[in-house]
């Protein structure tokens, strides 16, 4: 798993600082907007500068957050100047809150910096500026606020211009390609964009390499699709390097839009409050283009429809056009006709959003609602990852057979749907999505076998309510009479029953059942209903 499995987080988890609008400001950058007599006593590197804060208590840890440039007047070292060791334990302490530096101003208590005070900071590795009196505290407080103030307008004008580059792409003819590679370049870091099963749709290299191994990625693909919207990703570190994973849904509705895709960027180093917007931003409009793909074309789904529930028809070269282009990119795989259902652990079938929802999942225009039920054309093959997708997203799923749609007559849609409905009581019976090219094609197969023992029960309910042994021989003679195409000699030598035994159990059978038994179709509902009881 790596150094750390990945976790889901939030756009506001204070792990990546993506609140931090001072990402830009380090203590080298600060210094150099300070007045010139400052001194830097002891450099222990440069490293970002959150706040400026004023401090002469003992001990302030309690009260700072990290990164902060602390300034004292020395009033807490007057009476333990000279004490090395308390001195220690008070750098030790700043050095433990992770202060940016320790600032010493001179005058009124020392008119230079304490030894002890210098000797403790190149123990514990604290930068020590020397601030002389001619450098009022409040005056630095002001410098910081107003780098800070011009950090934000530029950070301002900055996003605005991103943010217009990344809307302008959504107008070309590629937009989510452009999208990943203006976010890539913009935020310097690596972009995945991958589609719903997990495939890489896109993928656009940072300035610097980053890579992540198949089986990081697969972990945090499986960890975003877990997240409710764009809001909450997928988080692994791995050094310094930051990989995050956020969900695209066509909603914001929680626990109902189905997973579009996945959105992976990966930064050499934590990423900032900008690449937040960016990255924002650039969701949001994933979604919108997303969406608008699964907004269905009328004419075709018109075309569609009525080539499933209506007469054959002649289809013509532009009718052809029409319908495959309602069918996705797919143009060389065979066509299937599905038939959906919701779950029993989902919602109803009566929201609309579901057939945007479906367009998405089924990468086709080519979807209805139909009797409580949702038809679809599709090109997607059945297979167990798309069985979990649909019931994950709460749907159950009937596909029919593959076949090929060639101009001229057809009733070739109309046959699959009538594939796929067939199968619709055993799914819902079994609660788990089929595939009619998968079962043997038999009359048997189109009834699922609690309805079908239901029916068998009530079809030969005469015989069953005669005591046990009359019972089991009057269903064995049945059945093996039925299995001998109604031959007495045939049914004799199997049974070991001479043949006018046979003809006076067969004449009670059928006073029992009050059934002709010189009916074919009573003969066929019999042998179909022996089997299903059995």
């Amino acid at each position: 798993m790596g150094h750390f499995a990945p976790e889901l987080g939030t756009l506001d988890s204070s792990d990546l600082g993506f609140n931090r609008p001072w990402d830009s400001i380090t203590l080298r950058r600060f210094l150099r907007q300070l007045p010139a007599e400052i001194q830097v006593l002891h450099d222990a590197g440069d490293r970002p500068l959150r706040w400026v804060e004023p401090s002469d208590i003992d001990d302030p840890t309690d009260y700072l957050v990290d990164d902060e440039l602390i300034l004292t007047s020395g009033y807490p070292l007057v009476p333990h100047a000279a004490d090395q060791e308390w001195v220690d334990r008070f750098v030790q302490r700043l050095a433990q809150a992770k202060v940016c530096a320790l600032g010493f101003g001179l005058e009124p208590y020392f008119s230079q910096v304490p030894e002890s005070l210098v000797a403790a900071c190149l123990s514990h590795n604290v930068t020590l500026l020397q601030i002389p009196k001619s450098v009022p505290f409040a005056a630095i407080g002001l410098a910081f606020a107003q780098l800070m103030e011009a950090d934000g307008a530029a950070l301002l004008r900055t996003n605005a211009e991103s943010n217009r580059a990344l809307m302008r792409c959504v107008t070309q003819s590629n937009p989510e390609e452009q999208l990943v590679s203006t976010l890539a370049q913009r935020a310097r870091c690596s972009i995945k964009l991958l589609d719903s099963t997990g495939q890489v749709r896109f993928n656009t290299p940072g300035p610097v390499a980053l890579q992540l191994s198949e089986q990081h990625e697969a972990d945090l693909y499986a960890q975003a699709s877990l997240g409710e919207g764009s809001s909450q990703f997928a988080l692994l570190r791995e050094g310094n390097t930051t990989h995050l994973a956020f969900p695209i849904r066509a909603s914001a509705a929680k626990g109902q839009a189905p997973l579009l895709g996945v959105l992976q960027a990966s930064f050499p180093k934590d990423p900032s409050g900008f690449d937040h917007t960016l990255m924002a931003t650039t969701l949001g409009l994933l979604e919108v283009v997303a969406r608008e793909r699964a907004m269905v074309s009328f004419t075709s789904a018109q075309l569609a429809t009525s080539l499933l529930t209506g007469a054959p028809q002649m289809l013509d070269q532009e009718q052809l056009r029409l319908l495959n282009q309602g069918l996705g990119p797919h143009h060389r795989k065979p066509l299937r006709a599905l038939v959906l259902a919701p779950s029993r652990k989902s919602v109803a079938a009566d929201d609309s959003r579901h057939l945007a929802h479906l367009r998405i999942l089924l990468e086709t225009e080519l979807v209805s609602r139909d009797d409580g039920v949702f038809i679809a054309l599709s090109k997607i093959e059945p297979s167990e990852a798309q069985y979990r997708r649909l019931s994950k997203a709460g749907y159950l799923a009937a596909f029919s057979r593959p076949a090929i749609l060639n101009p001229g007559l057809t009733e070739e849609p109309g046959q699959l749907l009538a594939q796929a409905k067939g199968l619709i009581p055993q799914v819902l019976e079994k609660q788990r999505s089929m595939d009619a090219a998968k079962l043997p094609r038999t009359f048997q197969t189109l009834l699922p076998k609690d309805a079908g023992r239901e029916l068998a029960q009530q079809t030969l309910g005469g015989v069953l309510e005669l005591p046990a042994k009359r019972r089991d021989l009057y269903l064995e003679v049945l059945r093996c009479w039925l299995d001998s195409n109604g031959s007495w000699d045939e049914t004799s030598k199997r049974l070991d029953l001479h043949r006018n035994s046979v003809r006076r159990h067969i004449t009670s059978i059928a006073q029992f059942l009050d059934v002709d038994l010189g009916s074919a179709q009573v003969r066929n509902e019999l042998f179909f209903a022996l089997r299903f009881l059995s």
